[in-house]
């Protein structure tokens, strides 16, 4: 008889949610494709975030749950929420963008408005986005948000 390792409860879990992390981020990177906005090539990153060309363009004061690396699974489906609401928000008509410097990892920082709405209060407003708050405490209450 051969000795065989015996599995805990929480590998198949584990095993369980890797597979169902490998498969959203396939979904993810299908759905990252670049679209044409306003005669612009536009890729929407997350929630938060959009590449117009080479430039990437975070949404001044707001933060939309992880996509890239999120903390627990709700997060994750959370932040493709945002994004695909996101891109249905910026498909609506003329994107405006009004630029605000740059954020520590050299993102454009703006606030982008369709038909005169501003795309990051509709994201808040519609429960898919906080308002951006720096510090520590924020990420946690933040992470709790989403996570639970």
């Amino acid at each position: 008889m051969r000795w065989r390792p015996r599995m805990t409860a929480m590998e198949p879990r584990a095993a369980l949610i890797l597979l169902l992390s490998i498969f959203l981020g396939l979904l993810l990177l299908a759905r990252a494709h670049a679209e044409t906005f306003d005669g612009r090539r536009v890729v929407i990153i997350d929630g938060d975030t959009i590449a117009i060309g080479s430039e990437r363009v975070r949404i001044l004061n707001v933060d939309t749950p992880e996509t890239f690396r999120p903390r627990c699974e709700a997060e994750l489906v959370a932040g493709l929420k945002a994004k695909e609401r996101l891109a249905e928000l910026l498909r609506a008509g003329p994107v405006g963008i009004d630029r605000h410097g740059e954020d520590r990892y050299r993102r454009t920082l703006a606030r982008l408005s369709v038909g005169g709405r501003d795309v990051g209060s509709v994201l808040i407003a519609e429960g898919l986005a906080l308002p951006w708050k720096d510090g520590r405490a924020a990420w946690e209450v933040r992470r709790r948000h989403w996570c639970g």
